[in-house]
Parts: C-alpha cells; sequence; structure tokens
C-alpha cells in the first residue's frame, strides 16, 4: 500500500495559489504544511478533506501550532518543522540531527525557499520550496521506499 502526501510550504500571502491547490490536496492521502502563512492556510481548512500536519514557521506570529512534529504515515516516522530554528539556511546537519532524535528516517521542512531532496547522516531530507514562488511537492510512501516529486503550483 501507497500514501501519497502533498506538502506546501511558504505561502507568504499567496491564498489564491493555495486555493488552487485544493483539489490536489483532497486527491492526496494527506497533507503536511511547514510553516509560513499560517492565516493563508487556515482560510482554506474547512476546504481540507484529508489529514492534515502543520506546524508554525517564523512569520506565523498569531499561530499556536507547535514548532515541529513527529509522525508515523506509511510506515515511515516524519519529522516536520519549519527549520527556522534548526538554521537551515546555513546547513542541514541540525535537522538530521533534531529528526535522529525524535526517531525519525525522513525530515519534512520549509523556510529556504528552495527544493531540496537529500539524506544526510541517514536522514531523508525534503523541502517542497516555496509555494509563493510556485513550488510544491508530493511525497509518496510505498513499502519502505520514499519517492519525493516537485511540482508547479499556477
Amino acid at each position: 500500500m501507497s500514501v501519497k502526501l502533498t506538502v506546501v510550504s511558504d505561502i507568504h500571502y499567496d491564498g489564491g495559489r493555495l486555493e488552487r491547490l485544493l483539489p490536489i490536496i483532497n486527491s492526496s492521502d494527506g497533507c503536511i504544511f511547514c510553516g509560513d502563512g499560517a492565516t493563508e492556510f487556515m482560510r482554506v481548512w474547512g476546504g481540507i478533506i484529508v489529514p492534515t500536519v502543520c506546524v508554525r514557521g517564523n512569520n506565523d506570529f498569531y499561530c499556536n501550532w507547535g514548532d515541529d512534529a513527529a509522525v508515523e504515515i506509511g510506515g515511515k516516522k516524519i519529522f516536520v518543522t519549519h527549520g527556522h530554528r534548526l538554521g537551515v539556511k546555513c546547513g542541514l546537519s541540525a535537522l538530521a540531527c533534531a529528526a535522529k532524535d525524535r526517531g525519525c528516517d525522513v525530515a519534512i521542512f520549509g523556510h529556504t525557499h528552495a527544493f531540496c531532496d537529500t539524506s544526510l547522516q541517514g536522514v531523508r531530507l525534503i523541502n517542497a520550496g516555496a509555494l509563493c514562488n510556485g513550488s510544491y511537492a508530493t511525497v509518496t510512501i510505498a513499502d519502505s521506499d520514499v519517492e519525493c516529486k516537485r511540482c508547479s503550483a499556477v
């Protein structure tokens, strides 16, 4: 059995693009939002019909979501964070360590606005890029395999 996730980060006031992405989000098995755009995400919350994991970013001032989450999806333990508190703009080692400390073998993050799909210290590191720049990702988990695909949003 496979699980397909839609990963979104860094909306930065581009709520229209997020609204247009709703059919794609709702056709997946779940959604992960990595912060920076909580206000816009909450505006469409009622239209999302799939399980969703959300964390706050450094620009989500009026949000009571946590800075990170560790969830199990499709047999994989996934660490979700925006990444600003882990210095992801300066390197990914702290992110990989934080994920390992939480027992996770995948980390999904935002903040850099740059797509990333790499591995470090045995942890798969995925960043969907910034939705405000037209980027999101799909992550498919099948058996023990994780596939990430960068997608363009209009």
